[in-house]
């Protein structure tokens, strides 16, 4: 095998990983709506007994696409190409609402090859900046950090 068909097959099977883990994400946020409705028999809109319940302080989650290595979010795209930054995104989206410690972002994001939370603080900064500029106030604010942990926070809760 050629090395360029291989960094291809590697390209290829990173993209289809994610949107593998986003369809599981979806299928379990459409579980969740579905369990969490009961069947109304007797509701006066017919055919509308599953409507999603109302989300009144969450935000929706970003998509982030390893396609085109940007992160999309209400109607809005922010290239962030195959950067450090991209994947710090990716690994935020991936589990929003929680905390992610630095330790477990510095393996994930970074290979394990930094030590510094300096470097984790920086690039949160760099990536709320590019965030900003691509019109996504909201997201960039919803990206936070408590005690040498850093989440996206969608749901409005510290």
């Amino acid at each position: 095998m050629t090395p360029d068909l291989q960094k291809r097959l590697t390209g290829l099977s990173t993209q289809l990983a994610e949107t593998l883990m986003t369809a599981a994400i979806l299928a379990d946020e459409i579980r969740t709506v579905v369990q969490s409705e009961p069947d109304r028999p007797g509701s006066t809109r017919p055919g509308r007994a599953h409507e999603m319940p109302p989300r009144n302080s969450s935000r929706p989650r970003p998509l982030v696409d390893q396609s085109t290595l940007s992160v999309v979010w209400s109607g809005r795209t922010c290239s962030l190409r195959n950067t450090i930054l991209f994947r710090l995104a990716g690994r935020l989206a991936r589990q929003p609402n929680q905390y992610i410690t630095a330790d477990q972002l510095l393996c994930d994001v970074w290979d394990g090859g930094v030590k510094s939370p300096d470097t984790i603080r920086s690039a949160v900064r760099h990536l709320r900046k590019r965030l900003i500029e691509a019109g996504m106030d909201e997201l960039a604010a919803a990206i936070r950090g408590s005690g040498g942990r850093y989440g996206l926070m969608l749901d409005g809760h510290v």
